[in-house]
């Protein structure tokens, strides 16, 4: 078993962390899991129905268990949810074994990015644009807890962005 550093890849909704955490196992031997896959296979059922039934509480409290379970996986990129970072015990289990990437856009990227994507997104719903921007604020504390922040803009391959990290990576 592999006992090279996880990847963890933080980052407000629309950044790129499921997009550049594929590339990344592509390109490496890093094995991918994206939290949000986990939590809506433990809950049988899709974030959005997770929020719709229970409420983000409860999506919160499954993630929780969720970011426990890969964080304890070794040789892997984690690609969190938006939120992950908003508990800190989610953050103290995701350094114990890996090194924490923040993927961070200027809002004008997440704007771009989410204007096709709404129906998707379940904390977009009923929501404008102002609103989002406040949450995406108001988070960007929590992503400075980071060990490597990365600034993300329009038109950059995720693959160059998996290159950048694998190669960060090493510095480790």
């Amino acid at each position: 078993m592999s006992t090279k550093s996880n990847i963890v890849l933080t980052g407000f909704m629309a950044s790129g962390k499921t997009e550049i955490s594929k590339a990344i196992a592509r390109l490496s031997q890093y094995k991918l899991i994206d939290t949000d896959d986990m939590i809506a296979e433990a809950a049988e059922m899709s974030i959005n129905e997770i929020f719709a039934k229970y409420g983000e509480e409860e999506f919160r409290r499954i993630e929780h268990e969720c970011i426990c379970k890969a964080a304890g996986m070794s040789g892997v990129v984690i690609a969190t949810g938006g939120g992950a970072v908003l508990n800190k015990e989610n953050m103290k289990e995701l350094r114990k074994k890996g090194k924490i990437f923040n993927l961070a856009p200027d809002f004008k990227v997440i704007e771009e990015r989410l204007a096709a994507a709404a129906a998707t997104r379940p904390l977009l719903k009923n929501q404008d644009i102002a609103a989002v921007k406040k949450r995406f604020e108001d988070r960007l504390p929590y992503y400075a807890d980071c060990d490597c922040k990365i600034h993300v803009i329009s038109g950059r391959s995720p693959k160059s962005y998996a290159m950048e990290i694998i190669s960060l990576m090493e510095q480790y």
